[in-house]
């Protein structure tokens, strides 16, 4: 069966999120989604919130529709790795040796939103990690990838060749909401099936605008269209705020 899903959300157990899980499960069930990867903030939870996202994620999955609870883990110079699938606490902050313990967990280790850190990360992290969030909604944006994705993947990959690439909505709430999936097939929708699909990198990245394998092999068509693209709604975005603020 062809699932539809959503990585890195956030739920009111993380302090800035805005929907409670059960919410979310709505939210995505009412926009045609079979899947939701929440991945709440390392440093809100303890182990008694942990018991609660695991049991409300169960709780709110159903038939046609089922919840992964993961971390979003904080690590030294800002760096967060979404573990998704991995709910293990540790103290530890060394992004290296967190994503070793998502991967021992069984979880998928993802570099989050690598913009915020102008792509630029260490080769140990590069190896130690699954995934790479090329598309972060929230910060590169609503309706394409960033821009200096295709190369940095490419440069990436040099380093770890096995390097997928994946995209995350990072929501916090209704108003950051786009649809930017994680397509795959799978004969069953459970959070181990999911998972196992997702660290074969068996999927597609799919938006309205916007489409790509795991792999993300970029053309130099593709690579011109997000370049070009991505300037013109960054004008966009500046004439829109010139004229918030200065109109009445």
């Amino acid at each position: 069966m062809r699932l539809k899903g959503a990585l890195h959300v956030h739920s009111t157990l993380s302090r800035d999120g805005t929907m409670t899980i059960e919410e979310l499960a709505e939210w995505y069930v009412e926009r045609g989604y079979q899947f939701i990867a929440i991945g709440e903030h390392s440093e809100d939870m303890s182990e008694e919130k942990v018991e609660i996202l695991k049991r409300q994620s169960a709780g709110h999955s159903r038939d046609g529709f089922c919840i992964i609870p993961g971390i979003e883990y904080f690590c030294t110079a800002g760096i967060h790795i979404f573990g998704l699938g991995a709910l293990g606490l540790t103290r530890e902050t060394n992004p290296v040796i967190v994503a070793e313990e998502i991967r021992t967990q069984g979880g998928l280790a993802i570099l989050a939103h690598p913009d915020l850190y102008n792509w630029d990360c260490a080769p140990e992290l590069l190896k130690a990690v699954n995934a790479v969030e090329i598309w972060n909604v929230r910060y590169d944006g609503k309706y394409l990838p960033s821009a200096q994705g295709p190369a940095a993947l490419h440069r990436m990959r040099r380093v770890n060749p096995q390097l997928l690439a994946i995209a995350g909505q990072d929501l916090h709430g209704k108003a950051g909401f786009y649809d930017v999936a994680v397509q795959t097939e799978a004969e069953d929708l459970t959070p181990e099936a999911v998972r196992s699909n997702l660290l074969r990198g068996n999927y597609v990245i799919k938006s309205p605008l916007f489409q790509t394998t795991a792999r993300a092999n970029f053309s130099s068509l593709k690579s011109t269209f997000l370049r070009v693209g991505s300037w013109q709604l960054g004008n966009l975005r500046k004439a829109r705020d010139f004229f918030r603020r200065w109109s009445p």
